[in-house]
C-alpha cells in the first residue's frame, strides 16, 4: 500500500554543516538523543556522509571558508537524489537579504545565533514533520491505491531519466509487460475482492522478488510493467521465473480458501531499439511480445520471436 507520513522507531538522521567544530559539536549535543546527529566540517566529509546515507534533514552555517552556504545549498537542490532534503540555515547572519537569500536557494527555514535551544529543536520537527507529509502527498499522487505499486504516471517520469541515463552510459534496460492469466475468470467465479486480493498478492510478490532498484508499476486492470535496470535478458528471465515460481509455492489465500493463478509477460531491451527512440517503443514491443505469449498458451514469456 502506498506510504504514509507516520512517527518513524528510529530517530531521524540530521546532518549538521559548520567548518567550526566547536558549533557543530554544541548543535550535535543540543539535538541528540532525540535525533541521530552527524557532523561534516568540510566538503569531503559533507559529500562522503550524502553518498553514504543521505539524512533526512541538513542544518547549514552560511560562512563557511571552503564555500558558502548558498552555493552548496544551489548544488543540492540541483541534484534530483538530494533536492527533497529540507534545508534550515543557522547563521549568525541577520540581514533581511540574507534571510530572503536563504529562501531563494531552496532553504526550509532560517535560524539566527543565538537560538534558544527549544527553538532550534522545534523548528528541525516542523521540518521533519512537513517533509513527511508532503512524501505523503507525493506517494498518493504517483502510486495505485489498491495494491500500492506506481503508476503510469510515476513510471514514465522514473523510466525517462533511467533511459537517459542508460543511453548515456551504455548500460542495458528492459522492459517486462505481465498480465495474469485469466483474470476475468477469477473475477466472474470469486467475485471482485478475490480478484482485488490477487491483485494485491500478486504486487508483493513481485516486489518480493525483483531487485530494489527495479521499477514496477500497475498499468491498468490486470496489467503491470516492470523496468529493469542495468540487467541483461537472461537475468531479466530469470526473475520473471522466480515470481512465476514463487505463485507456485505460495499462492494467493482467500477466505481460507487457496487461489492458483499464472501470469504471462512480453519483454522488450534497449539494445533492441534505436537511442533516439522513446520509452513508449519499448513499452510496445514488450505488449506485442505479451500478446504472442498469452496466444501460444499463457503462463509463459516471450523476449524475442521466440518463448524461453
Amino acid at each position: 500500500m502506498p506510504e504514509t507520513a507516520t512517527e518513524e522507531v528510529h530517530p531521524r538522521r540530521v546532518l549538521v554543516v559548520d567548518d567550526s567544530e566547536v558549533e557543530s559539536l554544541y548543535i550535535q549535543a543540543l539535538l541528540q538523543p532525540e535525533f541521530t546527529v552527524i557532523v561534516a566540517n568540510n566538503l569531503i566529509d559533507f559529500w562522503a556522509n550524502m553518498a553514504e546515507e543521505a539524512p533526512d534533514l541538513i542544518l547549514m552555517d552560511i560562512m563557511m571558508q571552503e564555500i558558502s552556504g548558498f552555493e552548496l545549498a544551489l548544488q543540492l537542490k540541483r541534484n534530483h537524489e538530494y533536492k527533497a532534503i529540507p534545508i534550515i540555515f543557522v547563521t549568525s547572519l541577520d540581514q533581511a537579504r540574507d534571510i530572503e537569500r536563504g529562501f531563494e536557494v531552496g532553504g526550509h527555514d532560517y535560524v539566527k545565533k543565538p537560538f534558544l535551544t527549544q527553538e532550534l529543536r522545534a523548528r528541525v520537527r516542523s521540518a521533519l514533520r512537513l517533509k513527511n507529509l508532503e512524501h505523503d502527498l507525493r506517494m498518493r499522487s504517483v502510486t495505485d491505491y489498491l495494491t500500492g505499486a506506481y503508476n503510469r504516471r510515476y513510471f514514465f517520469e522514473a523510466v525517462n531519466i533511467n533511459l537517459s541515463y542508460a543511453q548515456r552510459m551504455r548500460r542495458n534496460l528492459c522492459i517486462a509487460v505481465l498480465d495474469i492469466d485469466f483474470f476475468k475468470k477469477i473475477n466472474d467465479e470469486h467475485g471482485h475482492e478475490a480478484g482485488d486480493a490477487v491483485l494485491v498478492h500478486f504486487t508483493q510478490t513481485i516486489r518480493d522478488q525483483i531487485r530494489k532498484y527495479d521499477i514496477l508499476a500497475r498499468f491498468g486492470g490486470e496489467e503491470f510493467v516492470i523496468q529493469f535496470f542495468d540487467c541483461a535478458v537472461t537475468k531479466c528471465i530469470d526473475l520473471l521465473t522466480r515470481i512465476r515460481n514463487k505463485l507456485v509455492e505460495s499462492p494467493c489465500v482467500v477466505g481460507g480458501r487457496s487461489m492458483g493463478y499464472t501470469f504471462s509477460a512480453g519483454l522488450a531491451s534497449l539494445d533492441e531499439i534505436a537511442p533516439v527512440e522513446p520509452i513508449e517503443r519499448l513499452i510496445e514491443m514488450a505488449d506485442r511480445r505479451l500478446y504472442q505469449a498469452k496466444e501460444s498458451g499463457r503462463n509463459r514469456f516471450v523476449s524475442t520471436a521466440a518463448t524461453p
